[in-house]
């Protein structure tokens, strides 16, 4: 009996181990839309689970009070474009792994596709403005728009962070931040 008792503690332990070394392949949307792919564990995964949740909860005060801003000031011409910014999201693919390394395998398969898509995309809309011709004025339009998506974006992140008492993180982009000459000219 105690032999069969010993094995079961022995058994249940080996599981908790095993499971405690599990790792997962999480993919990570930011605020513009942009995906990364990174392996965690389960603590892992749940803290940035818990980082989202509070990033989701001042999203919404944030974005208000962005817009207002952005509609006091007499400067921008354009409408707010926080209509495309979104709350960062976590999502785990699966399946599970035992093993780093298969995990980290499966994560370079996605990465991979992931950009293979992007240059795609980024090659047809190249493609699309050569033929489409477009003039200096239209051309000047679409920098306005984009520089008015970013303004939206920094903005918005900017009061998230404030609100968070920590940076939002982002792939490849980050809040916009004034030089040093920048702030002296500003003073």
């Amino acid at each position: 009996m105690k032999l069969c008792h010993t094995a079961f503690i022995a058994a249940t332990a080996l599981a908790v181990t095993v499971q405690a070394q599990m790792v997962s392949v999480v993919q990570i949307t930011d605020m513009r839309g942009v995906i990364s792919y990174q392996v965690m564990d389960r603590e892992e995964y749940n803290a940035l689970v818990k980082e989202i949740k509070e990033e989701t909860a001042v999203y919404a005060v944030a974005a208000a009070e962005s817009k207002k801003e952005w509609d006091a000031n007499k400067d921008n011409k354009l409408p707010f474009q926080g209509n495309r910014i979104k709350p960062r999201t976590a999502k785990k693919m699966p399946p599970d792994f035992n093993d780093a390394e298969k995990a980290e395998k499966r994560r370079s398969k996605l990465e991979e596709r992931y950009n293979a898509k992007q240059e795609a995309e980024l090659e047809k809309e190249s493609n699309r403005r050569k033929m489409s011709k477009l003039s200096d004025a239209e051309l000047a339009k679409e920098e306005e728009r984009i520089r008015a998506y970013d303004d939206c974006y920094n903005l918005i992140v900017k009061k998230m962070g404030e609100k968070l008492g920590r940076p939002v993180p982002a792939f490849g982009f980050g809040v916009f931040e004034p030089k040093q000459d920048e702030k002296k000219a500003e003073n």
